[in-house]
């Protein structure tokens, strides 16, 4: 079968580390997810990916920590404040020890992050960054998960021991959201001025959502200059005002996750490339970071997500090993062989 001349010529300034552009992103968004160029397509950001990385993929974990009904207002989150059903709560101390040592246990989590709500007390936040950099295991970076924050208070949050930020400008931000999109992107900035890594994605994505959309969101990380990048759908929260569009499909999502690998593999610091919700398909198609989940969840409406939709940390190996990654990378980048040796000495045969 030929392949498309204009497909064939962007998986070549790909394969040869030459940055592409929106047109190429968004000519690659066009393709429909079932076709044989889409297969291509997912096959070389795969490829790609696992060559620059050793065949290695990453844990991290996210504990929610703090639970409100949420001022952000958004209609995809289960924590919106006109539609919540939730309370405010906050994870004891002995609640956040126990989940980091589950967590941890075998030493193979690659990052924490601490999630919280929009609004946020600082100081409360710095003390349970404290306690976790105090339980985790030196080899486990701890991230922040948080509303929109001043430089102030990330180079507070990097005094305490964070190493990087996730943080995003949504699709819909502002219509979607009670947020300013302008004041999100300056919070992506503000994080790299005091000196954080910064993670993102393209979400929360809908099948409401035009090409266009998706090109314009998927380079603000990528002109920012990212550490990760990632692609999400929106899961259909019973509840939540976004519900009633659905949700694309799995092999959607791995679609576009090799775009936005291809996309953005050129950035300098670019090193790693997730999807949520985990699935082999975005796997085979460029992703190498996967997610365990504990506590507070936006895309859930249980109280601790890890009873429900988030994934603990043996199926997370094993979803790694089921895709053919060789390797699970520490915080410190060095690797742990991914065999059926370590599933079994991990209990992750599950």
């Amino acid at each position: 079968m030929k392949i498309n001349t204009q497909l064939d010529k962007i998986l070549e300034k790909a394969w040869s580390d030459i940055p592409l552009n929106r047109e190429d992103c968004k000519y690659l968004l066009t393709i429909d997810e079932r076709s044989f160029e889409s297969g291509l397509l997912r096959a070389a950001a795969a490829s790609i990916v696992r060559n620059k990385n050793d065949n290695s993929a990453i844990i991290l974990g996210q504990i929610g920590v703090d639970v409100t009904p949420c001022p952000g207002g958004c209609n995809f989150c289960t924590f919106g404040e006109d539609h919540t059903d939730f309370k405010e709560s906050h994870l004891s101390d002995y609640e956040l020890e126990e989940k980091i040592r589950d967590f941890c246990k075998y030493d193979d989590l690659y990052g924490l992050y601490l999630m919280t709500m929009h609004t946020y007390d600082l100081d409360r936040f710095l003390q349970t960054i404290n306690k976790a950099k105090a339980h985790a295991p030196k080899t486990t970076q701890i991230w922040a998960n948080v509303g929109d924050s001043s430089l102030d208070a990330f180079r507070e949050m990097k005094k305490a021991g964070v190493t990087g930020v996730y943080h995003v400008c949504r699709i819909g931000e502002g219509v979607e959201t009670k947020l300013n999109p302008d004041d999100r992107i300056q919070t992506m900035k503000n994080a790299l001025d005091a000196g954080l890594e910064l993670y993102t994605c393209c979400e929360p994505i809908g099948p409401e959502h035009t090409v266009d959309e998706l090109v314009d969101n998927i380079f603000i990380g990528i002109e920012l200059g990212i550490t990760q990048h990632a692609a999400m759908r929106r899961v259909a929260v019973p509840g939540s005002p976004l519900a009633k569009y659905g949700q694309i499909s799995e092999l959607r999502l791995a679609h576009i996750v090799a775009v936005i690998s291809l996309c953005s593999l050129t950035v300098p610091t670019m090193a790693y490339m997730g999807v949520h919700e985990p699935n082999e398909l975005s796997y085979a198609a460029g992703a190498n970071i996967i997610t365990a989940e504990s506590g507070a969840n936006p895309r859930d409406n249980q109280a601790d997500t890890s009873k429900n939709r988030g994934m603990d940390m043996a199926l997370c190996r094993k979803m790694l090993f089921e895709c053919g990654f060789s390797n699970i990378r520490k915080g410190d980048e060095s690797k742990i062989p991914l065999d059926l040796d370590y599933l079994i000495k991990t209990d992750s045969l599950v």
